[in-house]
């Protein structure tokens, strides 16, 4: 990242690159990571939605992702990996963007069935990981040993145990998404857990309009959520479970993943498509406007944006940057002068 706001005083810019390398990168500093369930990869993209590279490309271990996340320090990238029923890790490098040394972090020998979207807690000592397959939410502590047994509950009376999309409510417990009931499916909620998130409740009425509940997104007081097979994103009271009239989007060929965006004003939809390597990542304010395309598949980059997960620079780097830039804008005056 270059620096923004350079002055005439060394000493003022040499306090300000001190400034900068404290503080939390600027949003413009942000950039998505997309998991690509058809071509087994992780895409890095810009927060403008340029293509940025390919962050690792993996047949080995990856097969038909669904879920991605990194660890709160960035430094441990987590893909779900549907097809075989596993939880990969991978070293990740912001500078570089790319990730290495994969390892199973979790399979299905401690539960994991067809898992759908991981969520590491705020301090990184738990990663809890959704399945579809049934087998509730499993928790793993940041090491890959199992951290209890899987997060479950008796959701619209047992009817939804098929688990999607992850968040966490403001007041700390666990939000997921339930895809569908059985054997009726026509239907999808969210469920939410206790303060210990040890079990599952009920929360939103489910409904029609719900249906393949997958993606979640809290901001301040609202969930939205995003339905696949209903085609729509709804707003909600996260506190109380009301939906919101006023708020809608429909008629989405398959919405998936929601991710806030980096300068805050809305949220990205990876919208999957009626066909392989037909969907796109669109953007929206928080008020349901719509404000264009974040980026389309091919180029290089993704065929299908399965799920996202957004990555800032290290204020670290950031610091380490602005210095660099400090240094190299006063050699230049100095031999202009």
């Amino acid at each position: 990242m270059t620096a923004r706001n350079l002055t005439r005083g060394l000493h003022f810019l040499a306090a300000a690159a001190l400034l900068v390398s404290v503080r939390p990168a600027p949003a413009s500093a942000a950039q998505v990571l997309i998991a690509d369930r058809l071509s087994n990869a992780v895409y890095r993209y810009s927060g403008n939605g340029v293509l940025l590279g390919t962050v690792v490309a993996d047949n080995v271990n990856l097969n038909q992702p669904s879920g991605i996340a990194l660890s709160p320090d960035s430094t441990k990238l987590y893909v779900a990996s549907s097809g075989n029923s596993q939880v990969v890790q991978y070293d990740y490098s912001v500078a570089t963007g790319t990730a290495t040394n994969p390892t199973v972090f979790g399979n299905a020998a401690e539960g994991l069935a067809f898992p759908s979207s991981i969520l590491p807690s705020g301090d990184g000592s738990k990663v809890y990981v959704s399945n579809l397959g049934g087998t509730g939410v499993a928790q793993f502590n940041a090491d890959g040993t199992l951290a209890g047994a899987p997060i479950n509950g008796l959701v619209g009376g047992g009817a939804f145990f098929q688990f999607s999309g992850l968040a966490f409510a403001p007041t700390g417990e666990l939000l997921v998404g339930g895809f569908q009931n059985f054997p009726a499916a026509d239907a999808g909620t969210v469920a939410k857990s206790n303060a210990a998130i040890t079990a599952l409740g009920d929360f939103l009425t489910p409904s029609a309009s719900l249906n393949g509940a997958t993606g979640l997104l809290v901001d301040g007081d609202d969930l939205y959520v995003a339905a696949g097979f209903a085609g729509t994103v709804q707003r909600f009271d996260v506190n109380t479970g009301a939906v919101d009239p006023s708020f809608g989007l429909s008629g989405l060929a398959f919405p998936q993943t929601l991710l806030a965006n980096s300068n805050g004003s809305g949220f990205l939809v990876s919208v999957l498509g009626f066909s392989n390597g037909t969907g796109t990542i669109s953007k929206y304010g928080f008020d349901g406007t719509s404000a264009g395309i974040f980026a389309s598949p091919g180029g290089g980059g993704f065929q299908e944006a399965t799920a996202l997960v957004a990555v800032v620079p290290e204020p670290a780097t950031i610091g380490m940057l602005t210095c660099a830039a400090v240094a190299l804008g006063f050699t230049v005056r100095r031999r202009r002068a």
